[in-house]
């Protein structure tokens, strides 16, 4: 793929599920069993060490608790569903070999493959069961518990057959109940409301093709082949994700080949990379998204139109230019631009002055003591901008955004944060504004981050419009795409005009990934998306570094 074919923009779905398709096709199928069998001249053998780079440490392991983006990359690798999102973007049977919807659609009935734990106890239908308990109980404090709103629980038939119970028929009844498996045998009998400090949460059991074997915070986590998976074994013995939150260390490290894969590679250091021989340019964009989150509890942003406002005040054009490049597009809405349901009608804010400063005044903001900050009921507009530190794009995009404002009478200061702590303040509401990084989920559901209800989740800033509320129900609702379609649309020019947040930005993430790795194939799922099918070549292996 060349670096300048990657300005292109994702305007269809179809021109996903293509390039998906022809990525997939002649793969897996063919593999063989034992990863230690070498093959033919170019032919996948086992063995070796694959270092991926981490631009931070998760916060949790446990899927239930996790708020990072990159925590979810990682749980991904640890715990399965009973289906798996392929890259076409539908469902695959994964730890169920099939599953019955019921005729009148109000339950779904999954038959379990035979499967295990990474410790040899067997993965049945109990663990299915008290995983979904989990993710609804309030108690637990899941971040996706609104997910699950269409759920009214799951019952285990026998050993190997689970049945949900929907509360309503929902357009797909496998997205409706789809969720990780935790292990019943390590979590029976443990209070939900202590989730925080379960012993799983640092070192978690695996259902997938590899296991946690150490994780050194803040330095790296690493994975070992998982010899209890019933599944096609990984073929890479091991795999190093390290710690390196410096974006100069990433690609040096890149370049000194300590590191064989990075997500998030900068426009400008892509293209220096790509110039490169040993090193290959791969573009995931599609469901990220930059974002500046307001705190609809403070009084500064209580109303749309001040919210509106500041939106219209940014220049999304000159972030996109500035910070990456131009390797990414106007955010318009929480759904991701790759879908189905993203309105590609809805243009997004561009930046006009005038009309932010119009807006401001008739929300009742005055410049009383003509210092250029706005006043309103004896407050001033000055507001903190909370971010993550040691990220170009965030710091840098943070003086853009300061400066924008500024333009219409708002006093803004910048803070970046370790994101752990960072997104610690973000939970407790103890922010005004946050400019953060989303990975928009394939499903299209913006609930867990604009319901009211999902103040729990990820609507950090506890937005609340009882329209947009209602146009959730109705879309979720509806099963026939083509009638779903126009409330999908009613509900982002809603959110255009009643923003919970400015969305800034969807930029296109660029996977670095070293020319002796084989088989691998970033994808907007995840950056290490077929990780149990990369494979080295024996003549590629690094001597004196653990057979890497």
């Amino acid at each position: 793929m060349q670096l300048q074919a990657r300005h292109r923009r994702i305007d269809a779905l179809a021109a996903v599920l293509a390039l998906a398709v022809a990525l997939a096709s002649g793969c897996g199928k063919d593999r063989p069993r034992n990863p230690e069998v070498a093959g033919g001249a170019g032919e996948p053998v086992g063995g070796g060490t694959a270092v991926v780079a981490l631009a931070a440490d998760p916060d949790v392991l446990n899927p239930l608790l996790s708020n990072a983006t990159i925590a979810g990359v990682i749980n991904a690798e640890l715990y399965d569903g009973l289906a798996d999102m392929a890259e076409d973007l539908t469902y695959r049977p994964r730890l169920a070999r099939g599953w019955d919807v019921a005729p009148d659609g109000l339950s779904i009935t999954y038959h379990l493959n035979p499967w295990s734990w990474s410790d040899g106890a067997a993965l049945t239908a109990r663990d299915v069961v008290m995983s979904l308990g989990l993710f609804k109980d309030e108690r637990t404090g899941s971040t996706r518990r609104s997910l699950y709103d269409n759920v009214v629980g799951a019952e285990a038939v026998d050993d190997s057959t689970v049945r949900y119970t929907l509360a309503r028929v929902v357009p797909d009844p496998v997205q409706a109940t789809w969720h990780q498996v935790l292990p019943w045998h390590i979590l029976q009998g443990l209070d939900p409301s202590t989730a925080g400090t379960w012993p799983i949460n640092q070192s978690p059991l695996s259902s997938g093709a590899f296991r946690l074997e150490s994780w050194a915070h803040n330095r790296d986590l690493t994975f070992v082949r998982n010899p209890a998976y019933p599944g096609t074994p990984a073929r890479l013995d091991r795999v190093v994700f390290r710690v390196l939150p410096d974006e100069s260390v990433r690609l040096l490290a890149l370049e000194t080949g300590e590191v064989d894969v990075a997500d998030g590679i900068s426009s400008s250091a892509a293209k220096r990379l790509e110039a490169r021989g040993d090193l290959r340019l791969v573009d995931c964009g599609g469901r990220l998204l930059y974002y500046l989150m307001w705190n609809c509890v403070d009084p500064v942003f209580a109303d749309a139109a001040t919210r509106r406002a500041l939106s219209l005040a940014v220049d999304r054009e000159r972030l996109v230019s500035s910070l990456v490049d131009g390797f990414g597009t106007p955010a318009t809405s929480p759904i991701a631009p790759a879908l189905w349901n993203h309105d590609r009608d809805l243009r997004p804010d561009a930046c006009d002055v005038e009309a932010a400063r119009r807006l401001l005044a008739g929300a009742g903001w005055r410049d009383e003591d003509g210092d250029g900050v706005l006043e309103r009921a004896g407050r001033e507009l000055r507001f903190e901008i909370l971010t993550k530190g040691g990220d170009p794009v965030r710091e840098q995009g943070g003086v853009i955004l300061r400066e924008n404002l500024a333009a219409v009478g708002a006093a803004v200061e910048v803070r970046a944060m370790e994101q752990v702590a960072g997104l610690a303040r973000v939970r407790a509401g103890d922010f005004d504004a946050y400019l953060g990084l989303f990975t928009l989920n394939l499903y299209g559901n913006p609930a867990p981050s604009v319901r009211s209800t999902a103040t729990g989740e990820f609507n950090f800033g506890h937005y609340a419009n009882t329209t947009v509320d209602s146009l959730l129900d109705v879309a979720l609702g509806e099963r026939d795409r083509a009638r779903a379609l126009p409330t999908w649309k009613a509900l982002q020019s809603t959110l255009a005009a009643d923003p919970p947040a400015a969305y800034l930005f969807y930029p296109d993430n660029l996977v670095a990934v070293n020319r002796r790795l084989r088989d691998v194939r970033p994808h907007m799922l995840s950056p290490v998306n077929n990780l149990d099918e990369w494979w080295i070549a024996p003549a590629d292996r690094r001597a004196g570094q653990g057979g890497r």
